[in-house]
């Protein structure tokens, strides 16, 4: 957004040179062109012969995320910047870049660079002016985004009723970094009242980053009112550190005494994640929707139990013997994930089952890969490795991730080069991060 270079940004540029000095110029060259079948043929020549090191996939994935940056165009431009939003500081350069436009791509590179905070609001408030000729939906959800200061209350309420509903939600996630009490009123009807339902989400989760009595009691009388999702919200904002102590820890011990599904497990996790008084209930809460309710939920109580409770582990022990195949698998990743929280042949035994799931071709044996990944289990190693070459995007992907969390990044810069754009952003992302 025609910045100076920071000092940190310029080090990272530094730092960009040196990798690139390591990297196979060819396999470089063809990431930032996107020629793809001349990027796979260079990537599995260097593999092959041991000359692809993480380094040289780093900068790879740097170019090919850079690249996806710089020709992104709508319709789906939009969608594959979106992609690279987890990754935006390694390619800060690359979408400041493109911010430099006018069209909807540039509006959306602008707003992720505001939402990873590498551009400040003010700035954001001169972009938006000097493209006043050109306005767009997507110039005035930016507009709103960085709504954030004191002053800006008045125009932020005010686009919280937008007609247009990516406006309504820039709003508002504005009104959750602004924390301004004079929004109470604005978010507590825009949680009753807004049509779209991500909207009331955020309405619901900056009112109860507000807290007060007042706002705790009004979010009581929304949870009638709510769907599933926007009672697990609310139990959410009651447990936010300005509700907990207003009224919120009363309002989570009522969900578990009388509610049940998704919505009072949702409680019982708050109640847990504030500690405190009521966290014995929501352990006893958790442990009979362990044993009693349908899947789902005891799936998401699995999820949500304190594993170094023990008789959280003897309900785990017992569900991992469950007929139920997703309550069965849930329990085990718990202990698979746990260490060091368990004993050692307890969680031994959970991977030597996991690892068993891991070898067949269904899509919880690819989500067991995962699994195994994340708690740095090398016996998934080939097996992802044989998903990199799967006729699925989905599996490439999780595959492609599964192989940074192990640490074999040279493998999954395989990747880089997929035909599918996801995929290709996933795996870049996964890659940058890891450095």
């Amino acid at each position: 957004m025609h910045r100076a270079l920071s000092a940190s940004l310029l080090a990272g540029l530094l730092s960009l040179s040196a990798i690139l000095g390591c990297a196979s110029s060819a396999s470089v060259r063809a990431a930032e062109a996107g020629r793809l079948d001349e990027l796979r043929r260079a990537l599995s020549d260097e593999l092959r012969r041991g000359a692809l090191d993480p380094d040289d996939a780093r900068a790879i994935a740097r170019a090919v995320a850079a690249g996806e940056i710089s020709r992104a165009a709508p319709p789906s431009g939009v969608d594959r910047l979106r992609e690279l939003r987890t990754c935006a500081r390694h390619l800060e350069d690359a979408l400041d870049e493109r911010a430099a436009g006018s069209d909807v791509i540039a509006s959306a590179a602008a707003t992720i660079l505001f939402e990873a905070g590498l551009t400040e609001a003010e700035r954001v408030r001169r972009y938006v002016a000097e493209r006043r000729s050109a306005p767009s939906v997507a110039l005035r959800a930016l507009e709103a985004r960085a709504l954030v200061a004191a002053e800006d209350g008045a125009a932020r309420r005010a686009r919280m009723l937008d007609g247009d509903q990516d406006v309504r939600v820039s709003a508002l996630r504005a009104a959750i970094a602004a924390a301004d009490p004079r929004d109470r009123e604005a978010l507590l009807e825009a949680a009753r009242l807004d049509p779209y339902p991500l909207a009331r989400t955020l309405a619901i989760r900056a009112a109860g980053a507000l807290g007060g009595d007042a706002v705790v009691l009004a979010l009581r009388d929304l949870w009638s009112l709510s769907d599933e999702p926007g009672r697990e919200a609310i139990a959410e904002a009651w447990a936010a550190p300005r509700a907990i102590g207003a009224g919120g820890r009363a309002q989570l011990l009522w969900a578990i005494s009388t509610q049940r599904g998704a919505p009072a497990i949702a409680a019982a996790r708050a109640l847990l994640r504030a500690g405190g008084a009521g966290a014995g209930e929501a352990v006893s809460f958790l442990l009979d929707a362990i044993r009693s309710s349908q899947s789902r939920d005891r799936v998401y109580a699995i999820l949500s139990a304190p594993i170094e409770d023990p008789a959280v582990r003897a309900a785990l022990t017992e569900a991992q013997r469950d007929p139920e195949e997703a309550v069965a698998f849930a329990a085990h990743a718990r202990y698979v994930e746990a260490s060091p929280r368990i004993a050692a042949r307890e969680r031994a035994a959970a991977v030597a089952w996991m690892t068993r799931l891991a070898s067949g071709t269904s899509t919880r044996a690819v989500r067991a890969r995962g699994v195994l990944a994340r708690a740095d289990v090398r016996a998934a190693v080939p097996l992802l490795a044989r998903d990199v070459r799967s006729h699925e995007a989905p599996v490439r992907e999780a595959a492609g991730v599964g192989l940074v969390d192990l640490g074999e990044i040279p493998r999954a810069a395989l990747l880089l080069a997929d035909p599918d754009p996801r995929v290709r952003s996933s795996v870049a992302c996964a890659i940058l991060g890891a450095s």
